[in-house]
């Protein structure tokens, strides 16, 4: 029987910037949420009262922010985007792209950090939990964001053009974080930032 050769895997990474072209809305969930949420599960143990809001407060505490404080936008929902925006009818399967294209991300707590944005603006919105009973969220809402992102791919499976058409269509079409148009909002849409040159560099 025939030996079989494998090829190595031709590795590359990529480089480039996305742009904001709507706002983005952040609700990370807080230390003092996820703490009232553990006290609610417990059974036997008394929930704390409703405490005075603080609507800055509330809105800075959801905020993704790296560690070491800076501003961003979670890796993996990143990641999530594209993987919505293939589909095999497009050519592109999320099979595919799912074992042939990886986030390169620095910080520990996987946040993508801001390059440029403006100060955030706190919303007041109102939502529906558990059976359908109203509340206020407090969230910050970005405008004029900026982010560079960093993937390693399959040059194999997939090429420059390929990422940067699916990226492309996230953006336009997924969306990241809040009321994005996944699911049924016009918030945290992007596209390729021209100003940022694309490097496409193969391993050796």
């Amino acid at each position: 029987m025939a030996a079989i050769s494998l090829k190595p895997i031709a590795r590359a990474k990529m480089t480039f910037g996305i742009r904001g072209t709507s706002p983005i809305i952040m609700h990370q969930w807080s230390e003092k949420a996820k703490a009232m949420m553990r006290d609610k599960q417990q059974a036997g143990k008394k929930t704390r009262e409703r405490e005075l809001r603080k609507p800055v407060e509330e809105a800075m505490a959801a905020t993704y922010r790296t560690e070491d404080g800076d501003v961003g936008i979670p890796a993996m929902a990143f990641k999530s985007a594209i993987l919505t925006a293939a589909h095999k009818d497009i050519g592109i399967e999320k099979t595919l792209v799912r074992k042939a294209l990886f986030l390169i991300c620095k910080d520990p707590g996987l946040v993508l950090a801001f390059t440029e944005c403006d100060e955030p603006i706190v919303r007041e919105d109102m939502v529906r939990v558990g059976m359908g009973a109203a509340d206020l969220r407090y969230r910050p809402e970005f405008r004029n964001w900026k982010c560079v992102v960093e993937l390693e791919i399959d040059a194999e499976l997939l090429q420059d053009a390929d990422v940067l058409a699916l990226v492309g269509r996230a953006g336009f079409g997924v969306g990241l974080c809040e009321w994005r148009p996944e699911k049924g909002g016009e918030f945290g849409r992007f596209e390729i930032d021209p100003d940022v040159p694309v490097r496409f560099e193969r391993s050796a």
